[in-house]
């Protein structure tokens, strides 16, 4: 035992743990454990434990904290790597899934009778069960009038289904239930009642999560550009379907959000002008229409050329809107006990004059729109717990990070120096990234939040404070991420039973993203016609994510991974092309494409599977 290890482990396990707890990386708690068989007897019971909370801020997961260590430090590594398998996502040819109208088995065929693809608005969350790998993940996005469901479970439940199924005594015969990883995955689909496609299209939709409605129960709300607004609840099991409709006075819904609490409110944008405020009311039985219960117009019909974009609930308490164009794009509003504020507490100019804290009339005078604005999760690098920060993406391509709390309209810019497209949509990865879609080329843009620098995994430890730092901070734009191309090189066969694909347009904008919670290794984009999922996980790896672990298939003879049978198994997984963004000076530009999965079993690979050009 090295000198002092006597000492350090005659600690008792509440010292030990919060030392752990501080430790940087996964090596450290190992190094702990191989000191002394005391040592290691901790690190078995509380060290791995101490240090998923301490490093990671993650909870529920005690019982199994190694493999939630691994987990978390692989998917990390994973995204600094870009490993990736992508591919379309839509029911295979041999599943059917089952129509909420009728439950009995329809054949997806898509939106139809259209010129253009539908643009998909989506939602998706993730429940965890106490394993790291056991999840239930529910995803589901509008397709013209048609919702499209698919509820997945992960781990324990789908290899006990998987192994039950190969079983030829006791199979069950339902192979076609087991999606490329054979997690389990069940598929829904409703088509809104006497609804005309191009007409009644759903143009928005958001899931009720798991604490928001009765655990039998899945729930969605839903509005459309004919005026439609609806929050559908159904239970898969029973076979019922209940829905409740809201009043609109038939105009279209282009944005809805819903707050946090169990009882959730929903924001709604009406037409080009109104926001309006709902109560969910899922225990009401009432046919009639739910009324709202207040509306505010934050810009005057026919005041000025421009419209409302999108709304989100910041906090429990406070609705950002995006509109334009308008040198004030983006409005927020307090709810009260009785309804919004009549007007905005909060208007954010994007200028970057107002920036540097230079106010003139060329500036007043410049007027943009923003589109997506999301929360910034609290634990993440500038979060709040109160909602103070947030996101957005604006027509001029620039993400900008706001904080209520500071006189200053933006505190950070996430600038892509080789691009200017719009932002159409954002997500953010765990505490560390952000995630945009744009307006052209099928681009996906990835930013960095962290410090420069830094290589941290999910934490940084920054001060907490009350008040707002007014101080000059260092106006310095965040550059060098680097950019997908959602454009396949490698078209999926249309003769693959098992991958379906409907896409209309090759170079379509990237509408919606949906990331199902900051563990999830899944990112799924909505594009023109067409659903893409991202699945990061490395096809070298030889020590995977324990999630992928029902997807591993190894040569009998050397217990290697055999990378074909287990991540392309049915030859739709997609190649892109990328580009790291550089600097403004163009230092660090680099363009590459990315090699196929594995196309012969066996075949060796020993290098990521990117190939610069």
């Amino acid at each position: 035992m090295p000198p002092g290890m006597s000492a350090f482990s005659n600690l008792p396990n509440e010292i030990l743990s919060h030392i752990t707890s501080h430790l940087e990386r996964p090596a450290d708690v190992v190094g702990i454990s191989l000191s002394s068989r005391r040592l290691r007897e901790f690190v078995k019971l509380d060290g791995w434990r101490a240090f998923l909370r301490g490093r990671f801020g993650l909870a529920g997961l005690d019982l199994d904290a190694r493999n939630s260590v691994h987990g978390i430090t692989t998917l990390c590594r994973n995204w600094d790597r870009k490993a990736f398998v992508a591919r379309y996502l839509a029911p295979s040819h041999n599943v059917d899934p089952t129509s909420l109208i009728t439950w009995e088995y329809t054949r997806w065929r898509g939106s139809q009778g259209q010129t253009m693809g539908y643009q998909p608005s989506m939602d998706s969350y993730e429940e965890s069960h106490g394993i790291w790998a056991n999840r239930r993940e529910v995803l589901a996005w509008s397709a013209g009038t048609h919702l499209v469901f698919r509820m997945k479970e992960m781990g324990s439940k789908a290899a006990k289904a998987w192994e039950a199924c190969q079983d030829p005594k006791t199979g069950t015969g339902h192979g076609g239930d087991f999606d490329e990883y054979k997690y389990l995955s069940d598929w829904y689909t409703y088509k809104i009642p006497e609804s005309s496609e191009g007409r009644d299209d759903i143009t928005t939709i958001r899931l009720l999560r798991p604490h928001q409605r009765n655990a039998d129960l899945e729930a969605v709300a839903l509005g459309t550009a004919s005026g439609y607004l609806s929050l559908l609840s159904f239970d898969p099991d029973r076979r019922t379907r209940t829905e409740q409709v809201y009043e609109t006075d038939d105009r279209s819904v282009g944005s809805l959000s819903l707050s946090f609490s169990k009882s959730p409110l929903m924001a709604t944008t009406l037409g080009d002008s109104t926001l309006a405020l709902f109560p969910t009311r899922l225990e009401d039985s009432s046919i009639d229409p739910i009324q709202p219960s207040s509306q505010v117009a934050p810009m005057a019909p026919g005041a000025q050329p421009g419209r409302i974009w999108s709304c989100y609930f910041i906090s429990e308490n406070l609705v950002a809107v995006g509109l334009g164009p308008s040198h004030e794009p983006i409005q927020v509003y307090e709810i009260a006990p009785t309804g919004l504020s009549t007007e905005p507490i909060r208007k954010f100019n994007l200028d970057t004059s107002f920036w540097n804290g230079e106010k003139d009339d060329w500036a007043l005078r410049s007027n943009t729109s923003v589109y997506p604005i999301i929360p910034i999760p609290p634990a993440s690098q500038g979060g709040s717990a109160s909602g103070h920060v947030f996101l957005s993406g604006g027509f001029d391509g620039v993400i900008r990070l706001h904080d209520m709390r500071s006189p200053r309209p933006f505190e950070t810019i996430f600038w892509d120096v080789t691009n200017y497209s719009s932002i159409y949509s954002l997500a953010t990865q765990g505490l560390e990234r952000v995630v945009a879609g744009t307006s052209m080329h099928s681009m996906l843009k990835v930013f960095d939040m962290r410090v420069s620098g830094s290589h941290a995994y999910h934490h940084i430890s920054i001060p907490s404070t009350n008040t707002a730092n007014n101080e000059p901070p260092k106006d310095v734009p965040v550059t060098g991420g680097w950019n997908l191309y959602l454009n396949p090189r490698n078209p999926p066969r249309q003769s693959t039973p098992r991958a379906p694909y409907h896409r209309t347009s090759t170079d379509s904008p990237i509408y919606s993203l949906s990331i199902p919670s900051s563990t999830s290794p899944s990112v799924y984009a909505g594009l023109e016609g067409a659903v893409m999922g991202l699945d990061f996980l490395s096809v070298i790896d030889k020590h995977p994510d324990p999630i992928f672990a029902t997807a591993i298939t190894r040569f009998p003879d050397t217990g290697r991974i055999d990378v074909k049978r287990s991540y392309n198994a049915w030859d739709n997984s997609l190649n892109f092309g990328m580009y790291e963004q550089g600097t403004e000076k163009g230092a660090g530009l680099r363009l590459m494409v990315q090699e196929g999965v594995a196309e012969r079993t066996g075949a060796a690979r020993e290098t990521e599977y990117w190939r610069e050009r």
